[in-house]
């Protein structure tokens, strides 16, 4: 018992020593991972920190990191750098109770003295003014995070802040004097907080939520195909259509109908004159007549608000009043009918191929008879009709009206065709035909082709043609076949398109068939209706 005491009371003994012998040892060294300022100063007693940093003092050099890759150094020598303790050393670095050694090892204890050394302020100044930090071309303005629109991905995008590298000249000197003052070896300028930053960041709510809003509608993709030109109407167009206040995106429709509106005037043919060369060769200009593409611009412009407003990607055509065989100028395509009234002939084709030609009769050249020109559509075909008008009453086996009464039909009343029978002769208006020949062409054409009606003594020229004719053929001015001498108004005038209507453009229209108005971009009106019953009654044959 007195042994294994005695053992306790030597082994308490000999720790009490250590720690003693340790409490003392630390009263005078620094602890071990102790550092000054960052530098490392385990073990060491005052006078060999002393030593130490004044070991360092002709070698000591600050270097200032900075944005762009710019770095400038300042030398002990450039502003008279050198170490001056002062009274407080002892003080900040803790030699107060070595007891507490064991406290002092495991904290690993960091001291910081904020006047470790002296310099001349007035070379300091000088150096830093002339340090790259300070030139006009590194002195970059911080650039807030923005929302701009790209292009490219047709959409709304937000350009990250810039932090440039604009220092504030009181603040780089304050670091660098903290920095020299307690002998630090490197001072970054970004974590010392000299620079001036950016006021608005690309995680901004605010412009995050903008971008998100704008977004939703840019995201809208609707093509539309006119032949050979594809419009694709995304971002690109309606980042001009669009406007954010602060909390919700608007879509200006005023803007959309401008750009239907541009659509229209582009595409539509309706009214407009046209370039086509006959089947003899001649190269003429076409004026008047109801065909061609005529756009219901305020069905349209409200099918496109539509699919912008719930972002849809889709193909869309626009809803039109008239439409044409194909787009661009040549509108009517390759299979039409061609009605030369100068040497009235008949010429129709199919895919480009000539199918058949004929001689014909047109309209009387008289103002309440003149056949109209311009270019039309087949409005429907009918067999075994009959023409009905003041007066009269025509059955015909083959029924083909492409504007309003007027048609094209057989003639068996007629023994004659061709020639300028139908300057005293002609018809109520229509385009009399052979009986063979209607036949052919009945099932050659179709409902919605082109008839292209152009030339012919129009009636007032009607007098001076008859004055030059032989004088043998003078007595047979008015004489009408069976078929053609009942009254009818055969040669009723195209209607004038509704006023206040958005027509096409439109170049100057013959006399006898008038151009739509194209003086105001309002969304057209329905054209007349083209409902056989409606047309047949008061037919001109």
């Amino acid at each position: 018992m007195k042994k294994k005491n005695l053992i306790l009371i030597i082994a308490a003994t000999t720790v009490a020593a250590i720690y003693l012998g340790a409490a003392t040892f630390f009263s005078f060294h620094f602890c071990p991972g102790s550092k000054l300022n960052g530098q490392d100063i385990s073990w060491m007693t005052i006078s060999q920190v002393r030593d130490l940093v004044d070991s360092k003092a002709s070698s000591y050099v600050l270097d200032i990191v900075g944005r762009s890759g710019l770095d400038e150094k300042i030398t002990a020598s450039d502003i008279s750098w050198k170490p001056d303790f002062n009274e407080s050393l002892n003080d900040n670095l803790g030699f107060v109770n070595g007891l507490k050694w064991p406290v002092y090892v495991l904290s690993h204890r960091s001291f910081t003295n904020e006047d470790m050394a002296s310099f001349d302020e007035e070379l300091l100044k000088s150096k830093i003014n002339s340090m790259s930090f300070f030139k006009e071309e590194n002195m970059i303005s911080p650039v807030d995070a923005q929302l701009v629109f790209d292009e490219n991905l047709a959409e709304y995008t937000i350009v990250p802040e810039d932090y440039g590298s604009k220092a504030d000249r009181d603040a780089f000197y304050e670091a660098v004097v903290e920095a020299l003052s307690t002998m630090q070896m490197t001072l970054s300028l970004d974590k010392a907080g000299v620079y001036e930053e950016p006021k608005i960041l690309s995680d901004n709510k605010a412009l995050t939520d903008e971008c998100q809003s704008l977004n939703k509608y840019a995201s809208a993709k609707i093509t539309y195909t006119f032949g050979d030109d594809v419009i694709t109407v995304d971002g690109n167009y309606i980042k001009d259509w669009i406007s954010y206040d602060g909390t919700t995106t608007t879509l200006d429709t005023d803007k959309v109908n401008e750009f239907v509106n541009t659509l229209g005037r582009t595409y539509d043919t309706f009214g407009r004159d046209r370039t086509f060369t006959t089947s003899l060769g001649q190269t003429i200009t076409v004026s008047g007549g109801d065909y061609g593409w005529w756009m219901d611009r305020d069905t349209t412009l409200s099918e496109l608000v539509t699919a912008i407003e719930s972002t849809s990607i889709c193909d869309m055509t626009p809803v039109y009043f008239g439409t044409a065989a194909q787009y661009g100028p040549q509108d009517y395509g390759t299979s039409y009918v061609e009605v030369d009234l100068d040497h009235q002939h008949v010429y129709v084709y199919e895919n480009g191929s000539l199918v058949i030609d004929t001689d014909c009769v047109s309209g009387k050249a008289t103002n309440d008879r003149v056949t109209p020109t311009g270019t039309f559509g087949i409005t429907y075909k009918e067999r075994d009709a009959t023409l009905t008008g003041q007066n009269y009453s025509s059955d015909v086996k083959y029924w083909m009206p492409f504007y309003g009464n007027v048609g094209l039909h057989d003639a068996s009343w007629r023994s004659s065709f061709g020639s300028d029978i139908y300057v005293t002769n002609g018809s109520h208006g229509c385009i009399n035909l052979p009986p063979d020949a209607a036949a052919v062409i009945f099932e050659h054409v179709e409902k919605g082709e082109a008839v292209i009606v152009y030339g012919g003594i129009q009636p007032s020229q009607a007098k001076d043609y008859l004055k030059n004719k032989d004088k043998s053929e003078e007595g047979n001015t008015d004489n009408t076949d069976d078929g053609d001498s009942a009254a009818g108004d055969g040669n009723s005038q195209p209607p004038v398109a509704p006023e206040n209507t958005g027509t096409p453009d439109a170049t100057d229209a013959s006399s006898n068939v008038p151009t739509p108005d194209t003086s105001t971009d309002e969304s057209l009106a329905v054209p007349e209706s083209t409902d056989p019953s409606e047309q047949i009654s008061g037919s001109g044959e």
